[in-house]
Parts: structure tokens; sequence; C-alpha cells
């Protein structure tokens, strides 16, 4: 039997998200039976095999309820679960066997489902939409980009998630968020969005140069995207995710720019931004078909500039498919 009480979680099982904050809520879930414990101010907004407890009640007892004809005497349990809650479980089930179900989350959720694929896809074709009609001037600020962006993509019906904007310098730092910095012509420019679709993250990052760039900048971008290319020919069912990293890590490593790589490849995209699989160095992860995930090799030279490419990719039969 798994119990889910995170939101993630919990709207993976249901397509509900529902914020309950310190009330407890819980999806039980043993093979194709599925309840949810709610409290009963939020009933409604559930569908399903519905158990709801009032203020007062104790949820351990309608937890119990809900999960009776499941086998209990193992119990997987939610790793974000809070310890208030863990304390409401325990009380439900106290002869259990209490085990992390991170791991069944993690296999569940690596591996996407067609309607889940599309609303992916529409989230990154949006964020594409907003990428493409964003005018940028001297004298705009990094602020007032990320807020016009987001503007926009909240205009479009999504949900926007964290935005970058970053100008010449910034550019170098992968995280850096927006700042006052005002645009100049001659700068390195790399925007970093991401938004949900219907709950489902799309994730994108557009590098240039505005201006006329060096030759050094048309240099470190066209091997951006030599990498980027390796890595999206070397994601096909049965690779190893590491060896997708190792695609685009060798492609920079090989032109002597391997110390400017300081992050992983990509990672998987869902529910959450950052889920499986993991495209790393150390990664074990197994692609297989209904995986989505970025490609987003980068270069980063202190001080200067950094150049990153960012595309969302979900694992078909014959290989990787841009989204």
């Amino acid at each position: 039997m798994i119990i889910a009480t995170t939101t993630v979680n919990f709207a993976y099982l249901t397509g509900v998200w529902l914020e309950t904050y310190e009330r407890f809520k819980a999806v039980v879930k043993c093979g194709d039976y599925i309840a949810v414990v709610v409290p009963a101010l939020d009933a409604e907004r559930v569908g399903g095999r519905v158990y709801s407890y009032r203020d007062g009640e104790d949820p351990a007892v309608v937890l119990k309820d809900a999960a009776r004809g499941c086998e209990s005497q193992v119990v997987y349990v939610d790793g974000g679960t809070t310890l208030r809650h863990f304390e409401i479980i325990k009380r439900a089930f106290p002869g259990a066997e209490l085990r992390l179900a991170d791991d069944l989350f993690r296999q569940m959720r690596a591996i996407k489902r067609e309607e889940e694929v599309e609303k992916i896809k529409r989230a990154v074709e949006e964020i594409r939409r907003v990428l493409e009609a964003l005018e940028l001037a001297p004298g705009v600020s990094e602020r007032e980009a990320a807020f016009f962006i987001y503007k926009a993509l909240y205009e479009a019906g999504l949900e926007p998630g964290p935005i970058l904007v970053q100008f010449g310098q910034n550019t170098s730092l992968p995280h850096q968020e927006p700042t006052g910095k005002k645009l100049q012509r001659g700068e390195a420019v790399v925007l970093d969005v991401t938004a949900s679709y219907r709950g489902y993250f799309g994730d994108l990052t557009k590098s240039f140069y505005y201006g006329e760039p060096p030759a050094h900048y048309a240099e470190v971008y066209r091997l951006v995207e030599e990498a980027q290319l390796s890595a999206l020919k070397a994601a096909r069912p049965g690779a190893l995710a590491s060896d997708v990293d190792k695609a685009a890590r060798s492609v920079i490593e090989t032109r002597g720019y391997g110390r400017y790589f300081i992050h992983r490849t990509g990672h998987g995209l869902g529910l959450e931004l950052h889920e499986a699989p993991d495209i790393s160095p150390g990664s074990g992860d197994l692609l297989q078909p209904g995986m989505v995930f970025t490609i987003e090799p980068g270069v980063y030279i202190p001080g200067k500039y950094g150049v990153r490419l960012e595309i969302d990719v979900v694992v078909r039969e014959k290989g990787a498919e841009i989204l």
C-alpha cells in the first residue's frame, strides 16, 4: 500500500491540485484501488472514493477506514510527508512497517502518459511563442524583461515558474536571478523560461548576442549547439542517461572548454520542474519511451559571458523527439 501526502503526488494520482495547509490529506493506493482522505471543507473538490473528516475529528481513523481491504503490513509513505502527518499515519497503522515511497513515485512519474506529454508540449509551445515575441532594446533591465515574459505567459494560460533574464557578465552565472542591470548593445543575453500548463512544466533557454557577436562568442555558441545535437542523437530507448550527458560533455571537453561546463546536461520534466530522469554524469537512469527531459549544455566563462541552449524532448521508440 502507498500513501501519498504531498501536493504533487496527490495531484499525480488524482489529477487534482489540492493545498490543505496544516490539515491532513492523503491518497491511499493499493493495486488499482485509490481512495482519498481530505478535510470536509475540501471533499467536494475531489472525485472518486472520498473519505472526509471535520475539524476536531481524528484523520487517522478516517485514513484507516479508507485503507480497509488493503494490505497494511508494509506501508510506503511519501518522503515529503511532514512529521505531523507522519504521526497520523503511524496511528492509523500502528503495527505496519513504514518505508519510503520515493523510488516508487520516481519510477511511476518518470514515464509519461501521452496526455501528460501533450500538456508539457503545450507549455513548451507557449514559452517558445513568448520568447519569439520578446523585443529587447538598449536600456531595458533584466527585471523589466522578466516581467514582460511573466505577464505574457500568464495571459497565455500558463503558470509561470522561475524566469531568468541575464545580460552581459551575468550570463556567466547559470542561476543568476534578474537584476536591475540594463541591456547594452554588444552584450550576451540568456533567457531561461519555465512555466506549466495544467500542472506540467516546460523549460526552454535561449542565448544570443545583442549586436554583432565577436568571433570567440560565435565559436562557443556553435560548440554548445554541437554538444546539444550530440546529446539529442544519444537519447534513445535503452541508453543510460549518463551516456547522454557524456555525449554532450565530450564535445565540449574535446575543444578545451570542459572546465566551463559546470552542471548536468539535463533533468526530467513533469509535475515538477526537476524530476526523473537525471541526465548527469553519475546517473543510473535508463531511458525508456515516455520519458521527458531537457537537454541544456552550457559554457560559462567567468567575468565574460555564458551560453546555454535548452530544448525539451520526449523519448520515443526510435529516439528522442523535440517538443
